[in-house]
């Protein structure tokens, strides 16, 4: 689907929005990353008419200003104006860390060790462990006597 049509000097232009966010993605090193493109309706006065936001995670000055420039020097002759973004990419915590079970695991191990202590946790942790085990064998013995 095309977002912007668009007559220029040079003719029409149909731009779609994948089009160019592949554009936008050849024009950048490997190090730069594309976040996004935004297409502005045709009709607005805007600066640009359309947005590319990319990462600016250790990107010299004189690298930002020069795909700044090729993406202006490309896209000046058919008519269009760019705006670049850059910014800077967001710090989370990692999947591992969100994980509930991760966590619900670790308030049950305090749990235990506050009520039972020690030695208690111990024995929980085995049994838990041994029934673990024994499952898993248990699942693996099956699917060879139904594969047989």
């Amino acid at each position: 689907m095309y977002f912007l049509w668009r007559n220029t000097p040079y003719g029409a232009i149909r731009v779609s929005c994948e089009g160019l966010y592949d554009f936008a993605d050849e024009v950048m090193n490997s190090r730069i990353r594309l976040y996004s493109v935004t297409l502005l309706p045709s009709g607005r006065k805007e600066n640009a008419d359309f947005t590319v936001v990319l990462s600016e995670d250790d990107i010299l000055p004189e690298t930002k200003k020069k795909v700044e420039n090729h993406f202006d020097a490309v896209l000046r002759p058919m008519g269009l104006k760019v705006s670049v973004v850059w910014a800077s990419p967001e710090r989370s915590i990692s999947s591992f860390m969100q994980n509930s079970y991760l966590w619900a695991g670790l308030a049950s191990c305090i749990a235990v060790i506050m009520t039972a202590g020690f030695d208690g946790f111990f024995w929980v942790a085995f049994w838990g462990a041994a029934a673990w085990f024994a499952v898993h064998a248990l699942k693996v013995i099956t699917r060879r006597f139904r594969s047989a």
